[in-house]
């Protein structure tokens, strides 16, 4: 069976995230994996006035310096094991029956890389452990998000399981895959979904109708609203004044929509949303 992969780092979202994970690995019955990183330490490197410092002063400095590394490496070691046991202890009281904790060496990108044979849905915080305004999303969750092949759910710095979600939805191909798989993702069963789409010139009119009567063929309880304006400040508008529980999106495309969430300007829905944002692969 995969496993759900909850990413601790010990940011502000931390506790969001077993909380997010614990609620994921209850309603798919699957394993939950308390995941954290270490980055690899770095090495102290000769620099290009090695030869003007002094040989001997030179190794006394490595030496200095290689005692830090190695001290810092222990209490970031330390610091991980007490992270992951809290994060398993909370997850256990949380009703979760199968919890694992797991501890690598390397940056967060390329340890999961590695763990992607065995990942169903991987759960992430927005913030990174160095930022602490819910406003900024983690340096490295664009690159996760894009380098991972399953089900996404990113968390803010609270949550609350979901009793509704809102699809955004653009008329393209992808998004049109993403309405056949919501209606087969577990995570969204029995949820009543709000079906959205910005379209001010109508041209979406018809692929949109088509959208809902698949939803509602499933058996999904679905409310359908076409909406104008900015899309991030439509969106988010709509999920504040109708309290949707969570935002559904496909994974990473080039249409407008879908670039709300991913690029140099385009990550405004992500970091000023406080519900969860669920990517279906």
């Amino acid at each position: 069976m995969k496993n759900i992969i909850a990413c601790i780092d010990g940011s502000q979202s931390t506790i969001s995230t077993c909380e997010g994970s614990a609620w994921v690995a209850k309603t798919l019955d699957a394993p939950l994996v308390l995941f954290h990183a270490l980055d690899k330490t770095t090495r102290p490197v000769l620099s290009e006035f090695s030869g003007q410092i002094g040989l001997g002063s030179q190794e006394e400095l490595l030496d200095e310096l290689a005692k830090l590394d190695e001290t810092r490496s222990k209490i970031m070691l330390e610091h991980s094991h007490k992270m992951l046991d809290s994060a398993y202890e909370w997850a256990c009281r949380d009703g979760v029956s199968n919890v694992k904790k797991l501890q690598r060496h390397g940056s967060l990108l390329e340890t999961l890389s590695d763990l992607t044979s065995e990942l169903r849905v991987l759960v992430i915080g927005k913030s990174g452990e160095h930022h602490s305004s819910k406003n900024i999303i983690g340096s490295q969750l664009e690159s996760v998000i894009r380098a991972v092949d399953e089900h996404i759910l990113v968390v803010s710095d609270h949550f609350k399981a979901p009793h509704s979600y809102m699809i955004a939805f653009d008329g393209s191909p992808i998004s049109q895959k993403l309405i056949d798989k919501a209606t087969r993702t577990p995570l969204l069963k029995g949820l009543p979904c709000h079906l959205t789409t910005i379209d001010e010139s109508s041209t979406k009119s018809v692929a949109f109708e088509q959208a809902k009567q698949q939803l509602k063929s499933a058996g999904m309880e679905v409310t359908a609203a076409c909406l104008n304006g900015p899309i991030d400040e439509a969106l988010l508008t709509y999920q504040q004044q109708h309290k949707v529980g969570m935002i559904v999106m496909g994974a990473y495309g080039h249409s407008k929509l879908r670039q709300v969430f991913v690029g140099s300007n385009t990550t405004k829905v992500l970091a000023n949303s406080e519900v969860p944002l669920l990517l279906i692969r």
